[in-house]
């Protein structure tokens, strides 16, 4: 039997941006209290950025971070406690839209 899923729909006004360098920044999400999905978006042609999800003093480590590949989406599910995404790279901007769904 097949998964019953619902599609992607992003929270009005829910998306931030983050510009990513070398050091570790912090973006707080549009997001409710509950748990929701997190599209992740790399416009950028040539440079990996690594994230993390938590409250506001999150750190991403490239070392230990997910891997954002240029020019993906990926959707991810957070708990209800995260407030905040963390991101190192070399370079560009991330694009981090909340919402419910797959």
């Amino acid at each position: 039997m097949g998964q019953n899923t619902e599609p992607f729909t992003p929270m009005s006004a829910g998306t931030v941006n983050r510009s990513v360098s070398g050091s570790s920044q912090v973006v707080a999400l549009a997001k409710t209290g509950a748990p929701q999905t997190v599209l992740v978006t790399s416009p950028t042609a040539n440079a990996i950025a690594f994230i993390e999800f938590g409250a506001s003093d999150v750190a991403a480590v490239a070392a230990t971070g997910l891997p954002i590949l240029p020019g993906t989406v990926m959707a991810l599910t957070v708990a209800p406690s995260v407030t905040h995404m963390a991101a190192i790279g070399s370079a560009g901007t991330l694009y981090v839209t909340c919402g419910h769904g797959q």
